[in-house]
């Protein structure tokens, strides 16, 4: 996949829409080949059209499972090296990181009393 193509595939609502087209035109295509097995006529001239039919949506199924396949490999592959970006900066990242920031100021300020009183009682 290339760069334009993989764009929208970094964030949530395109990851969401990605998968939900794949798993629509699976959908259809599988209910396309139930459809056509179920014809009753068996003159010559449909059963030859049948037979295409079910050739051409057999072969659009295969394609829809081979870029749903893609899609996996592609996700996998973000996922290892890092480029996904589905959290993005959220509230409770935010909260996080604020908290983080506090805990070390007061781990600071205390280390910095510890290291005031033991010089109190080192100089006496």
């Amino acid at each position: 996949m290339d760069a334009k193509a993989a764009a929208p595939l970094r964030n949530t609502p395109g990851l969401i829409r990605k998968i939900e087209n794949s798993r629509d035109d699976l959908v259809k295509r599988f209910d396309a080949l139930v459809t056509l097995a179920s014809v009753d006529k068996t003159d010559r001239n449909t059963t030859a059209n049948l037979q295409f039919q079910m050739q051409v949506e057999t072969s659009h199924l295969i394609k829809a499972a081979e870029d749903l396949q893609m899609l996996i490999r592609h996700l996998q592959e973000m996922w290892l090296f890092g480029p996904l970006n589905t959290v993005g900066e959220s509230q409770v990242q935010q909260q996080t990181d604020e908290n983080a920031k506090i805990v070390g100021d007061l781990l600071r300020q205390l280390s910095s009393k510890q290291t005031t009183e033991a010089n109190g009682v080192a100089s006496s």
